[in-house]
């Protein structure tokens, strides 16, 4: 999640160069800034949840995730989350490919 919200930070110069003048006269405008602001803040704070979760576990305490991974349709998340390791985040890889 780190890594995510890594990826959204980088984003943020892209994001208010397009802006311009339109996030000063656009309250709308302004207001979806806000939000791609608030999306990182969100990742970066579960991503200290989980990991204060996980360091408060005890030491061999596992549980199956197997029901949550077939849940990730994205093959190379879930492949990380399985603790798979595939490389850096931001290789480009063929997979799966999500458009929202």
């Amino acid at each position: 999640m780190n890594d995510i919200a890594a990826q959204v930070e980088r984003l943020h110069p892209l994001v208010s160069a397009q802006g311009g003048q339109l996030a000063a006269s656009d309250p709308h405008y302004a207001q979806a800034l806000q939000s791609f602001d608030h999306i990182e803040q969100k990742l970066r704070c579960l991503a200290g949840y989980i990991e204060d979760l996980g360091a408060a576990t005890a030491p061999g305490w596992q549980i199956d995730q197997q029901a949550a991974l077939a849940a990730i349709t994205l093959s190379d998340l879930a492949s990380r989350l399985a603790g798979h390791d595939s490389g850096p985040l931001n290789a480009a890889s063929s997979g799966d490919f999500e458009l929202f």
